[in-house]
């Protein structure tokens, strides 16, 4: 797994040994998103968004390839957040290998509890939980009732995602069996 763009274009992402690449077997282990399925994704954000000087978040980090693939893009710092101890690992060697330790936050919480009670603004937020995380729904309504710029949502097509907001606008692409919903603040018109 490698970053598709910017400064560490070409550069090793770490997975863990064994990694889960398919959603047949979703509860187990990381999954992490795609190559395919993150360049698709940083295409539609580049129209959204100038990466430089970004704050992000990445709930549910796994490896933290996506906000990497911002800090690569020009992300000023991205708060990683992930209640595994190997995923925490993960991350910090990456950061450590791309020497970005410096732009990265490594937080080991239940992204769920984090994203509660953090009244930070972030630019972007992620949220890739396992395609079989039971709180889609209050993980999405509890992220619609904060302040933020875009908040996009990985999920498979075993997730019905029927969350409607009046104050973002809502994109939604699939690629392959990986579906992303991008919610778009009004606020930022």
């Amino acid at each position: 797994m490698r970053i598709i763009a910017g400064k560490y274009k070409s550069r090793r992402i770490n997975t863990p040994a064994g990694a889960v690449h398919n959603t047949k077997d979703q509860d187990k282990s990381i999954r992490p998103t795609s190559d395919r399925a993150r360049d698709s994704l940083f295409n539609i954000l580049f129209n959204l968004i100038d990466f430089d000087e970004v704050v992000c978040l990445d709930l549910f980090a796994g490896t933290g390839a996506l906000g990497f693939e911002c800090i690569s893009r020009g992300a000023m710092h991205c708060s990683f957040v992930d209640i595994s101890r190997s995923a925490e690992i993960l991350i910090k060697k990456t950061a450590e290998e791309l020497d970005c330790i410096d732009k990265v936050s490594i937080i080991k919480d239940d992204s769920l509890r984090y994203v509660t009670v953090n009244e930070k603004y972030y630019d972007i937020i992620f949220a890739d939980p396992p395609y079989m995380y039971e709180d889609y729904g209050k993980l999405i309504n509890t992220v619609l009732n904060k302040e933020f710029g875009i908040f996009v949502v990985e999920y498979g097509n075993v997730n019905k995602l029927d969350i409607k907001s009046e104050r973002h606008e809502k994109i939604d692409r699939t690629i392959g069996t990986t579906n992303f919903r991008i919610y778009i603040s009004n606020d930022n018109e």
